[in-house]
């Protein structure tokens, strides 16, 4: 919770406040959306053992939701998730799909495409999310990626499962998480 950004918090409300006047139908789904963020967000930290991946998955759109009406013609989403049906550790898609915005999403550059795919193989469950914005650069000791750390010690540690980051052929990144069999 303390990796949540005052600055996304603050200017989902600041658009949830112009919305209201420009367009109340969006206004409401944007405030719908960012609740459900919230409390998604709220149970994971409660919560000590892994969820499904459709609640992860829910979680991920909703966030997701509230950042595309903030960056219209700025960013978009494909889901290709037909295999829901496995666990993961709390706060695992959500934050790699974050990061992807954070790290990529320039206003004055081309728009961020990110795909989240699902499927499942003889070694268990894979999830992909792409993008197409800059490439990852692996830290240094002065500034390590705590929220990457964090998932990969989780997905190790809860369910003996594995994250790996690759650079995408024409630029982006690609991260690839692996749920073994159980």
């Amino acid at each position: 919770m303390l990796q949540m950004r005052p600055h996304f918090i603050y200017n989902t409300m600041m658009s949830i406040y112009y919305l209201c006047k420009q367009d109340a139908d969006k206004a409401q789904q944007v405030t719908l959306d960012f609740t459900t963020y919230l409390r998604k967000n709220f149970t994971a930290i409660a919560g000590e053992d892994l969820v499904p991946f459709k609640d992860e998955l829910e979680h991920t759109r909703a966030y997701l939701a509230v950042e595309q009406a903030q960056h219209e013609d700025m960013l978009y989403v494909d889901y290709d998730t037909p295999h829901l049906s496995f666990s993961i550790p709390p706060l695992t898609l959500q934050p790699l799909v974050e990061n992807a915005v954070k790290h990529s999403l320039d206003p004055n550059g081309d728009p961020l495409r990110i795909y989240v795919r699902t499927r499942q193989t003889d070694a268990g469950s894979e999830i992909t999310v792409e993008n197409n914005g800059v490439d990852y650069q692996p830290c240094d000791d002065n500034e390590p990626h705590i929220a990457l750390s964090n998932i990969r010690q989780r997905l190790e540690m809860m369910c003996k499962g594995e994250m790996t980051i690759t650079p995408r052929e024409g630029g982006g990144t690609i991260v690839k998480v692996m749920i073994p069999c159980t």
